[in-house]
């Protein structure tokens, strides 16, 4: 069967990346880097994407019994899913696929913590693992799919790893589910042949009851199950000028015309969606991004979204880390036991709070 949806294009993103770096080229340095480190990263992620999206078309063009979808972004309310690759198959089971492409690699230890070697550091860091991201959408695309009236009994995750990026994984055999894209057939095989989890067995029997009880979704249907959660699919939309605090040229707001005689002042910055925050030199205090969720009553996830659309914060894999426009105002990127985080100013929170409570009125 064909995928129901296919990868999301870049040029649009990649165009306006290379404007900006254009645009800040000679005049700020810091800035210039970090954006031609993050044109690399769009590269990477979108060829590491591709090739396992070709390898993965080739696995199921012959079957008519799963649908595959690529690059696919659900927003239930601020729940934010985003899978890279997902199969769904007509008994009820659903397979999800996390594409890595670290250039300098992937080092999972014993104690199954994912790491990636710094080049620049000369050392391993620890990174947010992979599987546990992709286990977090579960509840996201299990709720997508209750709305389009597919029942999901079992969840499979795996985590395809591009050629380029060294893998070492550890020597017991654990960590099958972490391969080249081109291995996941020999992977799928040593599962059938692996012991059957006892959620597993239940899950397989209720497939099996849907399959003598006619309930197994024909191809037809598979198709339009596929293309009902193609539709939901719901693109980030955000300013990625705003992102490195800048102004997209052109956007500027023009003064007013006023009589030659009248004494010319000069005109106000067009309002951002935050109203301006003071600078200090004084000590502040900073909370971590569910401290700053719950001070506002909101979840976790709502608030970096909402921070994200207000370009403060962008994702990079699984973490948050901040903008050049969210550093002008205190905000930092933190590392704790070796998790990233976001430090949050509590007068950057309080501003964020007053600018939602005035988008209620």
């Amino acid at each position: 069967m064909k995928p129901a949806k296919q990868t999301d294009p870049i040029d649009q993103k990649l165009s306006e990346l290379e404007e900006i770096l254009a645009y800040v080229s000679g005049k700020d340095k810091r800035i210039a880097k970090q954006v031609k480190g993050d044109i690399l990263k769009l590269k990477a992620g979108h060829s590491a994407e591709q090739t396992a999206a070709h390898l993965l078309d080739k696995q199921f063009q012959e079957s008519k019994r799963a649908i595959l979808l690529h690059d696919l972004r659900l927003d239930l309310d601020g729940d934010v899913a985003q899978i890279d690759h997902l199969s769904i198959n007509r008994f009820g089971f659903v397979m999800l696929y996390e594409t890595k492409s670290f250039s300098t690699g992937i080092k999972i230890d014993d104690e199954g913590v994912f790491w990636r070697w710094d080049g620049y550091a000369k050392r391993y860091i620890e990174i947010p693992s992979p599987i546990l991201q992709s286990q977090r959408h579960e509840v996201t695309l299990k709720n997508a799919l209750k709305v389009i009236g597919y029942e999901a009994l079992h969840f499979r995750h795996y985590v395809l790893v591009d050629y380029k990026a060294k893998l070492i994984k550890p020597k017991n055999g654990t960590f099958e589910n972490v391969c080249r894209p081109d291995r996941l057939e020999d992977v799928w095989k040593k599962e059938e042949k692996g012991p059957i989890k006892l959620n597993e067995l239940g899950a397989g029997l209720k497939g099996l009851g849907r399959l003598v009880g006619g309930k197994a979704l024909g191809p037809e249907q598979l198709q339009d199950v596929g293309e009902k959660l193609a539709q939901m699919h719901t693109p980030l939309q955000m300013d990625v000028w705003s992102r490195y605090g800048l102004e997209k040229p052109g956007n500027e707001p023009k003064p007013a015309l006023e009589p030659a005689t009248v004494k010319q002042t000069p005109p106000e910055k067009r309002a951002t969606k935050l109203p301006p925050i003071e600078k200090t030199s004084q000590p502040r205090e900073h909370l971590s991004s569910s401290k700053a969720a719950k001070l506002l009553k909101l979840s976790t996830q709502e608030f970096l979204a909402k921070a994200e659309k207000a370009g403060l914060v962008c994702k990079e894999g699984e973490a948050y880390v901040v903008t050049a426009k969210a550093e002008k105002h205190g905000i930092e990127n933190k590392v704790f036991r070796n998790i990233p985080y976001v430090s949050w100013p509590v007068p950057v929170i309080e501003k964020i709070g007053a600018s939602l409570a005035g988008g209620k009125k």
